[in-house]
């Protein structure tokens, strides 16, 4: 049979382990939503978050605009580095933008050949 103070320390130790947990993963979720962007067809995303997220407005617009399911997703797939992608920048009336993300898609596909 555990003493009263065996018992409070159980007790103490549970509560302890239990915002150690709670700690542990709110810090990951802090992390990832930092980090924000996930997307492992773009090897260079890392310090390039802002050209990523300028490139890819060209794909939620898109798909804002058109309404159609996965359009979004095809737009990013490669890394932007498809017919879909530049459908989506003509679409958007973008096409005086086209050579700036054309080269922010070549700077996120770095290292990927």
């Amino acid at each position: 049979m555990m003493s009263r103070a065996e018992s409070r320390f159980a007790s103490q130790r549970t509560w302890l382990v239990a915002v150690a947990v709670l700690a542990v993963l709110w810090s990951i979720g802090v992390q990832r939503a930092a980090g924000g962007i996930i997307n492992d067809e773009c090897p260079n995303l890392i310090g390039n978050r802002d050209i990523y997220r300028k490139v890819d407005w060209i794909c939620e617009d898109c798909a804002n605009i058109f309404r159609v399911d996965g359009l979004a997703a095809l737009c990013r797939k490669n890394c932007f580095m498809n017919f879909d992608f530049l459908w989506c920048v003509s679409a958007s009336e973008r096409l005086a933008e086209k050579d700036e993300l054309t080269r922010f898609v070549t700077i996120l596909r770095a290292g990927s050949e």
